[in-house]
């Protein structure tokens, strides 16, 4: 079953990261510019998103927001004449993300609980997703864990945005999409870590 979870949650950081990556450092490698590497990476997550969508059969927003904001952002930088926005541009919309996140913190229930409900949906059933969820409204501790695992994971975000656009414009142009790749592969390591941990130690697993 761990070998199962991880899996789960692997596969899409490896669709979405390592294969643009390789894509894009390939297409280098064959004389290709930094504009058209770039965009031939960028269709994977986009694909993958909109098949995530069209496979679950309802309207995930999250999915759908960054769908949107992968194409107002390329359209952005290809009108700009700008290769190192192009390459930025995930950083902004990696903040977008923080923002919501750290949005439904202070302004509603926090996206992890509406996320922990689908997870627990999948390995129980409906009536699962409800019995976890319905913790919200019981459970003081339960509350406060759920907002704090969404505090941190808006935060992470939103620093993880801010390191990316810095890389973007300080450094070679080659060498943005490894770098970048390889601090979102850390940081992504570190939060999902602290969540399992944190989420064991405080009985918040869905």
């Amino acid at each position: 079953m761990a070998k199962a979870r991880w899996g789960a949650v692997l596969a899409p950081v490896a669709v979405d990261l390592v294969l643009p990556l390789l894509i894009f450092y390939g297409l280098r490698q064959s004389g290709v510019g930094i504009v058209g590497a770039t965009l031939a990476g960028s269709v994977i997550p986009v694909v993958r998103t909109a098949y995530s969508i069209v496979r679950g059969r309802k309207v995930d927003w999250m999915a759908v927001f960054m769908i949107i904001a992968l194409a107002v952002g390329t359209v952005a930088s290809l009108a700009m004449h700008s290769p190192r926005m192009l390459l930025a541009k995930d950083g902004v919309i990696t903040a977008l993300c923080g923002f919501w996140m750290l949005g439904t913190v202070a302004f509603g229930k926090p996206l992890l609980l509406s996320i922990g409900r689908g997870i627990a949906e999948a390995k129980r059933g409906q009536g699962g997703g409800e019995i976890w969820a319905s913790r919200w409204d019981k459970e003081p501790r339960f509350r406060h864990g759920v907002r704090l695992i969404t505090l941190v994971w808006g935060i992470g975000l939103v620093f993880d945005a801010s390191v990316r656009v810095v890389i973007a414009y300080a450094l070679p142009l080659d060498a943005v999409p490894g770098i970048t790749t390889a601090q979102w592969i850390i940081l992504f390591v570190l939060l999902y870590g602290f969540m399992m941990i944190y989420s064991r130690k405080n009985d918040l697993l869905a």
